[in-house]
């Protein structure tokens, strides 16, 4: 009875003992982003998606399902390089949106592939009627999302409304040159 006894006091500390380690190496090799319950909300079918001012990190955690098969123009980009670094961009979207989830893995590999300092980046994610819980988006006069609008200081350059006119890097390229670009809802 005592080696029973024994046997699964044995049994029982080594599993607790091994689910302890487990969870030591998890936090070791894996980053836990948290995404406050203050930046979750419901869309109109009940998922859950992102709403407010988030960070790139709570965007890649929250939207991790979605892939970038995307394959900019290298060539492009070495010209995009130089002139978006002292840049501003404002990103608006929805984490609900097909058209955001289409756009914006391959516009987050573009500014990667340059080295653009993404975490400078503001983005916004709005609801299904384009809206924050504080109304943070109503500065930028929004049609449609994903938006993303490029600044010169405090001055808005120029915007690409829902989907690219060629590429988003030609597109990118056009609005920082200062090509005349308008964008797909332009009047």
């Amino acid at each position: 009875m005592k080696i029973k006894l024994f046997f699964i006091f044995f049994l029982t500390f080594t599993q607790i003992s091994c689910d302890s380690n487990l969870t030591q190496k998890k936090n070791v090799y894996f980053k836990n982003i948290q995404i406050p319950d203050s930046l979750k909300g419901k869309d109109l079918e009940g998922n859950e998606i992102l709403l407010g001012e988030i960070n790139i990190d709570q965007l890649k955690e929250f939207t991790k399902h979605w892939s970038s098969n995307y394959n900019p123009n290298s060539d492009i980009l070495a010209k995009i390089k130089p002139l978006i670094k002292k840049r501003g961009i404002v990103l608006i979207m929805g984490t609900w949106c097909e058209d955001s989830e289409r756009e914006i893995p391959g516009f987050i590999k573009i500014l990667e592939s340059i080295n653009y300092d993404i975490k400078k980046m503001r983005i916004i994610a709005v609801d299904e009627n384009k809206i924050t819980p504080n109304f943070i988006e109503k500065d930028y006069e929004l049609i449609n999302i994903p938006t993303i609008i490029f600044y010169d200081d405090e001055n808005e350059i120029n915007r690409i409304v829902e989907f690219p006119i060629k590429s988003i890097e030609e597109d990118i390229l056009d609005i920082l040159t200062g090509k005349t670009y308008k964008h797909a809802y332009y009047k």
